[in-house]
């Protein structure tokens, strides 16, 4: 194939950018016509230190999510979450974003070979009538190089090692995702079920009230009242009716919520069974534990040694900037002293470049000493969240006895409205007191009862929000974190 001259060539160029543009904005319209694609469905599968043996009860879920007959359990809408949640897509997806860092920096290993392309030609052609000038004088050349980086071991090496700690961030990131999800879950099975006990005792009074309504009309039907006492009993049937409605449109709110957490269209059924919420929170007991031996059970310990070990090798990365570069190079530029004749072959020479740093002005110790200043900041981050941690503890301690104390005043008072409730119903019974005085303790005892299921779904939240503190709660479902990783 004949050689173009150069003006052929600079006619040419401008055409070849164009098809090089055209070319790059029709890939990245290809490219962006189609979304990113999610992890495998079982990804959890690959992660290191999650458990894969409720691999079965993450297949049963999604098959049975339309089943009108479904019921699911806390346990059903946990394994739900993780499969769909829209929650935990981002973390997920970090973590292959991490592991394809990994890949990459393994194979920075290996030098990246390039061929070298060189057209040239005279832009003058002052020596065209010299005797000694070659035949190819004023014509335009080809030649072709090799050329090749060698990496920097030391550099590659830890650059390697940060990569792998990246990803067992991104593992350690996800699982604390997954623990903040079950959190959010077991919160919402036990408001529901106190919600809808509650709804059941405000329902417990509306029968009784109409049969108040009802004696309110025979009374002013024999004494000839002017209707204020019916009045007033019908406007407290409204507000009790009003109060019930209250109550279902707050279940249906946090029903609403759980689907959105767990992935699933707001407008599709959902049955919840929280009967057996009591099983969410089993014999946990937050003072038998000590928070010093949770403390190294926890994905902030983990991660925040992981961003210790990461400081150590991002020292030693910038320690490596002081390793030479070494380059090697094919082609038929010679180095002084061995020049071919004008009559001869061009040869091929081997060029090996170490390209030593004398002179950086400061650039490479700094970038150590804000590597060392890095490792320092996570390491005090560690000794601040260690102590943080313990505060918390002490904390979640404190809510749980205040809380209990609650329950048991609400207690108390429930006692003593059932008291007097029964006092006023044996009165009732023998004549001595009249349906509204019966109505009106009736409704104080109704009022305590749900006062007493409010305090003990506080109480529950508060041993709840312990247990997810000492990290029982998500080792239910993930086990430990992976200590080995590091």
């Amino acid at each position: 194939m004949p050689l173009l001259s150069l003006p052929s060539l600079c006619r040419s160029l401008p055409l070849l950018l164009l098809c090089l543009l055209v070319s790059a904005g029709c890939a990245s319209q290809k490219a962006g016509l189609k979304s990113p694609e999610l992890p495998p469905r079982h990804w959890l599968d690959e992660a290191p230190g999650v458990p894969v043996e409720h691999k079965a009860k993450l297949d049963a879920v999604v098959p049975n999510l339309y089943d009108p007959a479904k019921r699911f359990s806390f346990e059903d809408c946990v394994y739900l979450t993780i499969q769909q949640s829209p929650l935990l897509v981002n973390s997920a997806v970090e973590i292959e974003i991490k592991r394809v860092a990994l890949t990459s920096a393994a194979w920075q290993y290996l030098p990246e070979p390039r061929m070298v392309f060189t057209v040239s030609n005279n832009l003058t052609r002052r020596n065209m009538g010299h005797n000694d000038t070659p035949s190819d004088y004023g014509r335009p050349k080809l030649d072709v190089g090799f050329y090749a980086d060698f990496p920097n071991p030391v550099e590659t090496y830890f650059t390697h090692k940060v990569r792998q700690v990246m990803v067992n961030l991104a593992i350690s990131t996800h699982r604390k995702a997954v623990g903040e999800a079950i959190y959010k879950i077991a919160q919402s099975y036990l408001k529901l079920q106190a919600q809808r006990e509650i709804i059941a005792a405000q329902k417990s009074l509306l029968p009784l009230h109409k049969k108040l309504l009802d004696y309110w009309h025979q009374v002013e039907n024999v004494e000839g009242r002017q209707g204020v006492a019916l009045n007033l009993a019908t406007q407290h049937q409204r507000e009790l009716e009003l109060t019930v409605e209250q109550s279902v449109m707050e279940e249906i709110m946090e029903r609403t919520q759980l689907k959105m957490l767990a992935g699933v269209d707001p407008k599709q059924r959902l049955n919840v069974d929280s009967g057996q919420v009591h099983e969410i929170l089993g014999n946990f007991n937050g003072r038998n534990l000590d928070w010093s031996q949770r403390w190294p059970a926890t994905e902030d310990e983990l991660l925040l040694r992981s961003q210790i070990l990461l400081g150590d090798f991002e020292i030693m990365v910038a320690w490596a900037q002081y390793v030479p570069d070494m380059t090697i190079s094919i082609n038929k530029n010679p180095p002084a002293g061995q020049y071919q004749p004008a009559d001869g072959k061009e040869d091929f020479f081997l060029h090996l470049n170490f390209n030593f740093p004398l002179l950086d002005w400061g650039r490479r110790y700094r970038d150590v000493q804000t590597a060392r200043m890095t490792k320092a900041k996570a390491f005090h981050e560690l000794a601040h969240k260690r102590t943080e941690y313990s505060n918390q503890w002490l904390r979640a301690e404190q809510a749980v006895a205040l809380a209990e104390t609650r329950l048991k005043l609400a207690k108390t008072r429930l006692d003593t409205a059932e008291l007097q409730y029964t006092e006023a119903r044996i009165a009732f019974e023998q004549g001595t007191t009249e349906l509204p005085e019966l109505n009106n303790r009736n409704e104080a005892m109704t009022q305590a009862r749900i006062a007493h299921i409010e305090a003990e779904l506080n109480c529950r939240l508060a041993n709840l929000d312990w247990m997810y503190l000492a990290g029982l709660l998500q080792e239910r479902f993930l086990g430990l974190p992976a200590k080995e990783l590091l």
